[in-house]
């Protein structure tokens, strides 16, 4: 079987994912990254050469649709909509980072088209590949928690709480969609769902709120000082037909750690992403309370991929080589931000949205 060539679009000007694209593609054995291209000139050249990568640098995207057979976009959020409808035209494969769009309505012409492709086109959750989450999952669906009664998830970064970073793409509104609540909302709703696999019922309210706390950062390119016009932190909440509460914090202005907390009638079980591969579990009957103590589990080997990351890599190029379609897929983008844009919503005008 001939590798499949891949080509990675947008490299990041500070932080970027296309790193953790290119490790993972360079680490399966089905593919070569084969070219590289980024708007700004320059950039892409700079990058690879910082990474120690031979692949050849594109003039501009058309030409590195040429050369590819599948394309990771890692542009920002902005882009990402038209940039996957081009791969698609061009009979492309395609992993789009998250989320889709800055909202539900500029994803739609996206979303439709691949409805129609043979192509795999898949959107990067990549959460769901860390060993104890998809151990979390196998228990759940096994039904040994039961009802599920509360869920609570924290997820964020520290990068940002310097007021001297200076004011990115992912901090304006209009290339971003919205900030914190996007950048991490999008993995913790899609890990939720994702866990309970439709078992307590759809999310039927959502409330939460957004804030600034640095409304002013220095312009990359230009001197002086720009607003900030999307939000640093987020909380929100989900109520699920079934009676769940599930409680969400994301944050770039510090979280500590990765955590999902998971409590039912069969006991409770709680990830931490300093252990990707544990998860510590209480369980007791249903019927009973909880007797003896917590342990902690060591997640099967089948489970794990080290780095967990390289999990959505392999099952895009698993997909592409064997015909089969992603479930993390187009549509599924497209209900994850759905769903986003009805938390703003309800950010923005202070109510509960009944969905």
């Amino acid at each position: 079987m001939e590798k499949i060539r891949v080509g990675i679009v947008g490299t990041g000007y500070t932080v970027g994912i296309a790193g953790n694209h290119a490790k993972g593609y360079l680490q399966n054995p089905g593919c070569v990254l084969t070219a590289v291209y980024d708007i700004v000139p320059g950039r892409a050249a700079q990058w690879a050469k910082e990474k120690n990568l031979e692949v050849e640098i594109c003039s501009d995207y058309d030409e590195l649709l040429e050369k590819v057979d599948a394309v990771s976009i890692c542009t920002p959020n902005y882009a990402h909509g038209e940039l996957a409808v081009r791969a698609m035209e061009k009979g492309k494969h395609l992993l789009c980072e998250k989320p889709l769009s800055i909202d539900s309505e500029s994803s739609v012409r996206a979303v439709s088209i691949a409805r129609c492709c043979s192509t795999v086109a898949m959107i990067g959750f990549s959460y769901r590949g860390i060993p104890a989450v998809r151990y979390m999952r196998q228990v759940l669906q096994s039904g040994k928690m039961g009802k599920i009664f509360t869920y609570r998830e924290t997820l964020g970064g520290c990068r940002i709480a310097n007021p001297g970073v200076k004011l990115e793409w992912r901090m304006q509104k209009q290339l971003s969609g919205t900030g914190a609540l996007a950048d991490f909302g999008c993995h913790m709703l899609d890990l939720c769902d994702w866990l309970f696999d439709g078992s307590q019922g759809a999310v039927s309210e959502v409330n939460g709120f957004v804030s600034c706390s640095i409304p002013e950062r220095d312009e990359i390119f230009d001197p002086g000082q720009g607003q900030v016009s999307n939000d640093d932190s987020a909380a929100f909440n989900l109520r699920f037909e079934g009676g769940t509460l599930a409680s969400f914090v994301a944050s770039r202005l510090g979280v500590a750690r990765h955590t999902i907390e998971i409590y039912g009638e069969g006991g409770m079980m709680l990830f931490r992403d300093d252990r990707p591969a544990e998860v510590e579990v209480w369980f007791k009957e249903k019927d009973g309370g909880y007797t003896g103590k917590p342990e902690v589990i060591s997640v099967d080997a089948d489970l794990v991929t080290d780095p967990w990351f390289f999990a959505e890599i392999n099952d895009f190029i698993h997909c592409i080589q064997t015909g089969e379609r992603p479930d993390r897929n187009f549509d599924r983008a497209l209900y994850i931000q759905d769903l986003l844009d009805k938390i703003l919503l309800a950010c923005e005008t202070g109510k509960t949205i009944h969905i």
